[in-house]
């Protein structure tokens, strides 16, 4: 083929073709030495057809070669550990997301003790993420390139990075019902009924990006900007019904168009594999999805059961991530779970139980100790019940759907006021008769929310919470004499909360974050501008006084502490102690209330735990999960 006279060159492959059969079918022999053929055939006839079956032949040998040497091409394999956490760490705050993945899977945080947690991947142990500490991390999500850890503390969201320093202050907000840190350097937090919000993620003013329709009672959680950036996918409830019976839905950017995805589930996230993953009644589900066209285009299917979600803490939150390459992790926990153990606790931390399991929140003793106001959610509404100490009886005091929460007593245990949404709106102060009589009868109109938190001894003033949207919480008194009338107790560019008068009605102990974390303080009432005390060291909220006024409780770091007080000349409080620490309610109000001798604490231990249950918390992580996904559920592509 090479031969520079024309006239010696083969003309095409086709040539070279033929002559290699031959030479393959017919070999030449070779002549003796000393006899003459008649024709002798020229040199590239004779050594092309060789030279080109040992080069095919070669190549055969070697391709077989290299055939047998390589394995078959195969999918990953998929594989399931336990992390098992220390004995000293417990989850926390389940009412909102408790694990992140690095978008690489390199890194892993999560909440426990009330802190964040990161954990390099090739490391054994976690480590606390300094400016977490007391109370100071909920909520974690990893930026796109994973060196920074969103998060959210002291009524504010923050960053830090995985390679230390000081956590750096991006805006305020409430605590996020959802949160992620989108492509394009923005970060998109859910915020419940007051929909979703947008800030750049090196820090500034907030924006709503998303609003939701009040008159429906909507809540948006677990807002994600889908690849292309024009579009966010979240989940929207109304108040008709729970996070499992919810919406996913996915909303252009560009159009303010918004369509449904999935009736009845909640959390939903894009996976890179052309599917939505999301949660219901403790199972994970997937569908596939074109997230071009933005459609399902496939049936759920049924991927992972036993996954926790936190729908019964108000937020659709359920409990897993994964990473871009396809690690997934999750927190373990019993599918549909409903209940909560309500306990007795003495000052020595030993339990009894008191109640049969249900989901119980906000428990607060009537001022003889004889019966308990507490909430109950059964899966779909929020009511008040009273339970009777003696004969160990439960009677249901409201039946209104719109939600009835945060129960008080009036000092003369005939009433309990609690917060309820009833005509619409937001949450507005109602009270009725402790023995059902009667309708419930409004106290307050607000466009604000508000929330019970304390009498006054003679039953005069009502102090409560109402949000500012300028600065999340303020304190308020509501008069109770003749007509009742509400005015400012204690307005600051702080986050007051959890305001306790106490018992002789001259001291008001509350929690503010105006140290940069929350801080249990105490002024005079109803006089609070007349002085200011810091009553928690390291960390600490929802204050409760004992019944002589001596002693005020308080809770850090899931620690149930005590302060000895002193009145009689001056105000002085002593030193912090711990009287006991485990994994109690903590989240969202004050779930605890103490005994008219002070000796005992009504406290609520998540999901029904014991402290067999508790003592072993563990992390699922599936390596390889998208393998698994893909064969579970096939795109089609």
């Amino acid at each position: 083929c090479l031969q520079k006279d024309p006239q010696e060159r083969l003309r095409d492959i086709g040539d070279a073709r033929i002559e290699m059969k031959q030479a393959l079918s017919e070999p030449a022999t070779v002549s003796p030495i000393g006899v003459t053929t008649a024709v002798q055939p020229t040199r590239w006839k004779l050594a092309i057809p060789w030279s080109v079956a040992s080069l095919v032949v070669g190549i055969i040998i070697t391709l077989i070669g290299v055939w047998n040497l390589s394995p078959p091409p195969t999918s990953r394999p998929v594989s399931r550990l336990a992390m098992v956490l220390p004995s000293n760490q417990q989850l926390s705050f389940g009412g909102r997301h408790q694990v992140a993945f690095s978008p690489d899977g390199t890194h892993l945080v999560y909440v426990a003790n009330t802190q964040l947690y990161l954990r390099a991947m090739d490391q054994l142990e976690a480590l606390p993420i300094r400016g977490t500490e007391d109370g100071g991390g909920r909520s974690p999500f990893f930026s796109p390139d994973g060196q920074w850890v969103g998060f959210w503390a002291g009524d504010q969201l923050k960053k830090v990075s995985i390679s230390g320093g000081a956590p750096v202050a991006l805006c305020d907000a409430e605590n996020p019902w959802g949160a992620s840190w989108g492509p394009n350097d923005t970060i998109v937090f859910g915020q419940g009924s007051q929909g979703i919000w947008q800030v750049s993620a090196a820090g500034g003013t907030k924006e709503l990006l998303i609003s939701v329709d009040a008159t429906k009672d909507e809540s948006a959680h677990g807002p994600q900007i889908l690849p292309g950036g024009k579009a966010l996918l979240f989940t929207l409830s109304s108040g008709d019904g729970t996070w499992d019976d919810a919406e996913i839905v996915v909303q252009s950017l560009e159009t303010g168009e918004r369509q449904v995805l999935i009736r009845g589930g909640t959390d939903a996230r894009y996976v890179p594999t052309g599917h939505l993953v999301y949660a219901r009644e403790g199972t994970l589900l997937a569908v596939p999805f074109d997230v071009e066209r933005l459609e399902v285009t496939g049936g759920p299917v049924s991927i992972i059961e036993g996954v926790t979600q936190a729908g019964s803490n108000f937020t659709g939150a359920a409990h897993f991530s994964f990473s871009r390459l396809g690690s997934l992790v999750y927190v373990p926990g019993i599918a549909g779970e409903l209940e909560n153990t309500l306990l007795w606790v003495d000052r020595e931390g030993q339990e009894e139980r008191l109640a049969a399991e249900r989901l119980y929140f906000w428990p607060r003793l009537s001022p003889d100790g004889a019966h308990l106001a507490l909430v109950v959610f059964d899966g779909a509404n929020w009511d008040l019940w009273i339970y009777e100490l003696t004969r160990k009886t439960l009677t249901r005091l409201t039946f209104d759907p719109a939600g009835n929460l945060y129960p008080l007593w009036t000092p003369d245990g005939l009433r309990v006021v609690f917060a309820s949404r009833r005509g619409g709106g937001q949450y507005n102060l109602f009270w009725k008769a402790a023995d059902g009589t009667g309708q419930a009868e409004r106290l307050t109109t607000s466009p604000n929310d508000q929330i019970p938190y304390s009498f006054s001894p003679d039953g005069k003033r009502l102090v409560f919470m109402e949000e500012n949207p300028e600065t999340s919480w303020d304190l308020h008194v509501l008069s109770m004499e003749d007509e009742p009338t509400s005015q400012p107790l204690l307005q600051t560019q702080f986050n007051e909360t959890s305001p306790a008068i106490s018992p002789d009605g001259r001291w008001m102990a509350y929690r503010s974050v105006e140290s940069g974390r929350e801080e249990v303080y105490v002024r005079p009432f109803p006089k609070v501008e007349q002085g200011k005390w810091q009553i928690s060291s390291d960390g600490g909220t929802r204050p409760l006084w004992g019944p002589e006024g001596r002693e005020l409780f308080y809770q850090s770091d899931e620690a149930m502490m005590m302060v000895p007080i002193e009145t009689e000349s001056t105000f002085t409080a002593g030193s912090p102690g711990v009287l006991f620490g485990e994994r109690y309610i903590t989240e969202t109000g004050r779930h605890y209330d103490i005994s008219p001798d002070g000796q005992r604490f009504l406290m609520i231990k998540e999901g029904g735990q014991t402290e067999e249950t508790s003592a072993r918390i563990e992390l699922i992580i599936v390596q390889n999960w998208f393998e698994e996904l893909k064969r579970l559920v096939p795109t089609g592509k």
